[in-house]
This record gives structure tokens, sequence and C-alpha cells, in this order.
């Protein structure tokens, strides 16, 4: 039950002012979870948890609201319509109706339709997606529970076409440093569901593809958008650079490694698990089951079961991902000197030829088949200058601290 229990007509104050205004929760500092998240057939219900207190500061006046028992939130609180949407990031309002308040779910991430932002405050959230069945220490299991299948039964196609991904769900106390839509918590760090796909068109420094970045360009984690490569002019720098447009930053081959845990190899003649049949010739939409239009289809088999034990999609084929991660190489070659290859006016490279510094990449891209896979990655001669159509990346960020 939702109560609201004080109200403070001192305009001039802030909520921390006086007690019982402040936000906080008293178990774990959770206000949302998602409802029995190893449960299969899934639940799409999320939790909202007792002794949660929650203030809003609307019209000029504080009000806190207490949650005194565990309270249950599913598409029924959506603001309009009866059901979720694959592929779409959810919001969770506190609405200050003038009584005890309302809990209400909302694809609009200003305020629910109807309400306003005076009398909405935003709490947390959620993705819904393609979710990969597994146990609660996130390791695939098949249809019968065993984990990797080791009851004979597969395990690799036991996947959830459209469910609230559970550790996506995030409220103001678990949530990542930036902006939590299309991220998911592997670990204690929150990484992003899709590759990165371009949120506004790039400019660059000087119009050549691989400089610095200018004005314009952002980077976000969406479904059913065509991941961002050296198509667009993008290389390590570029995407480190942008990274930080977004809070996020590049992911470590470590961390790389336990996104991607779980998402079965790829395939020289099919593209069940990732987009990396031998005979695709070019990158694809984000995420499982994307038609042309990029909108979640029932019906195809498109990349049907690829998505990792986190429930990260396309760690497996469709792109390679630039990982913070470099390393060197000589070519035998004694001689150190200045390499002229970083960028107009972004300084040289001290090594002993041009492409003495190295960047790793993962997964596999469209056409690597079998040799796609979730610790797949390659140390050829990709430098981080290095402008390649098949390269694109995943970005990530930190977990708020306390």
């Amino acid at each position: 039950m939702l109560r609201r229990y004080m109200v403070n007509t001192d305009t001039n104050a802030s909520a921390e002012t006086f007690s019982g205004l402040v936000d906080f929760h008293k178990r774990d500092k959770y206000i949302l979870k998602k409802k029995d998240p190893f449960t299969y057939p899934a639940q799409n219900v999320i939790t909202v948890l007792k002794d949660s207190i929650l203030s809003i500061f609307n019209s000029g006046v504080w009000r806190t609201f207490a949650i005194d028992n565990d309270m249950e939130l599913s598409a029924a609180n959506l603001d309009t319509g009866n059901s979720f949407l694959v592929g779409s990031d959810y919001y969770i309002y506190l609405v200050d109706d003038d009584e005890d308040g309302l809990l209400v779910i909302s694809a609009n991430s200003s305020f629910p339709l109807g309400q306003n932002a005076n009398n909405s405050r935003k709490i947390g959230g959620f993705h819904f997606g393609h979710i990969r069945c597994t146990n609660d220490k996130y390791v695939p299991i098949s249809p019968n529970g065993s984990v990797f299948g080791t009851d004979g039964v597969g395990w690799k196609q036991n996947v959830i076409a459209g469910g609230i991904i559970p550790n996506s769900v995030w409220d103001l106390y678990n949530r990542p440093l930036c902006s939590p839509e299309g991220m998911a918590l592997v670990g204690n760090i929150w990484i992003d569901i899709y590759p990165s796909s371009v949120a506004e068109a790039i400019s660059f420094e000087t119009g050549n593809n691989g400089a610095a970045f200018a004005a314009n360009g952002k980077l976000q984690s969406k479904y059913g958008l065509v991941p961002a490569t050296g198509s667009e002019g993008l290389n390590w720098y570029s995407f480190s650079e942008l990274a930080s447009r977004s809070g996020k930053r590049l992911i470590t081959y470590s961390e790389w490694i336990r996104a991607a845990y779980g998402n079965p190899g790829g395939q020289d003649a099919a593209d069940d698990y990732g987009w990396t049949k031998i005979n695709n010739t070019s990158r694809a939409r984000a995420g499982c089951q994307v038609n042309a239009s990029g909108v979640f289809d029932a019906q195809s088999n498109i990349k049907r079961y690829a998505i990792s034990a986190h429930n990260l999609c396309d760690c497996v084929g469709n792109v390679y991902e630039w990982i913070d991660e470099l390393s060197i190489w000589d070519g035998s070659v004694i001689d150190f000197a200045w390499q002229d290859v970083l960028g107009t006016d972004k300084g040289k490279l001290y090594a002993t030829n041009n492409i003495g510094l190295r960047a790793f990449i993962c997964g596999g891209y469209w056409g690597n088949g079998v040799n796609a896979g979730s610790r797949t990655v390659s140390l050829n001669y990709y430098s981080p200058w290095h402008v390649s159509t098949n390269f694109g990346v995943r970005l990530a960020c930190d977990k708020l601290a306390g």
C-alpha cells in the first residue's frame, strides 16, 4: 500500500532538512526488483519494496510517501495500453494525486500520460526484451532446469521472447551513474544490452573519418537499430571520445567476457545464436527477432537466441566490438621512431612501426561462422586509428556508489 504521511509547506526548504523526508529503503537500498526473476515462465511484475520512503516537491510543497507493504506493478499499471513492447524502456513514476499517491509505469521518459513534471517523480525503470533462462547465478539452464543442458535437453534455445529483463531493473539507488536506458547490470558494472548505434548524427573535427568528433554526435543502446561502425567514420578513438558524451566508457576484455558469457557460439550456416552465417554480407539490426523495419517480429527466426546469460544481445557476430585493451607489436624491428598515425594535430606514436599499437576486438563479425563466440578475440593488425565497417562497440558505466 502506498500512503502519504507527511506534507511540509515551507517552500524554501529542501527535503533533507526535515526528518523523515529523505528518500530511503531499509533493505539493501533497493526500491524496485523484478518479482521471481529466475522463475519460468517469467512473471512480468515489478515489486516495489516495503519500507521505501519517497519525497516529491510538487508546486512548492514537499510531500512524502511510504510503501507500507510490498506492492506489485505490471502492464495493468501502464499509463496507456495494456502490454509491454519488446525492445522498449519503461519508467516507474511516483505521482502525487493529492491523496495517497499513485505508482505508474510509462514509456515516456519525462512524465506519465495525463500527468506533469510537477506532480510526477521518476523512481526507476526497466527494459523489456529477450531473456535467456538461467538459474540465480546467471548460469544457462535447459527447460528442465539443468545447467547447460546436462540432462540431455537443449539449453541454447531456452530463451523468452519478451519479458522484463531482471538485471535491467533500476531505481534511485540501484542504477548506473549514466542514464540507464538499454543497460543491464553484469556483476557490479552496467553494460549496454545492445551494441552502440547512432543517437545523434556525428560530425568530425576535420570532416575526415577517424578524426576527433566535433559539435555533434551521441551513441545509444537501442533495439532494432544498425550498430555504429567505421561506416559512420568511427574508430577506437572515436568511440572512446563519444562514450564520454553519455557518461560511459569502453569495457575491458574481462568485462566483455563476463557480459558475453552464456551466448552460444556462432554457426556457419545459420543465424540462430548470432548474425554469423558465412554468406552474410553486412551488419544487421541489433537485438533478437528484428524485422527489416527494426521492429520485433515473433515469427522471425533471425537471431532468435542471440543473447547471453546476462541478457545482452549480439555479443556473438554482427559486428566486432572494440574494447578498452591494447597490445604492442614490434614487427621484429629494433629501432623506435615517431609514427605519424594518430591524426592531424594529435601528436605521434613512438613505436617500431606504424602499426605498433594494437587494439583488441571481440565477439566476431557477420561472416565469421563458428569462429565467432563469447570468448572470441582478434589481435590482428587492427590499430586504434583503424576505421573498419565491421568494427563497432558496446559501452559500460560504473554503478552508483552507496
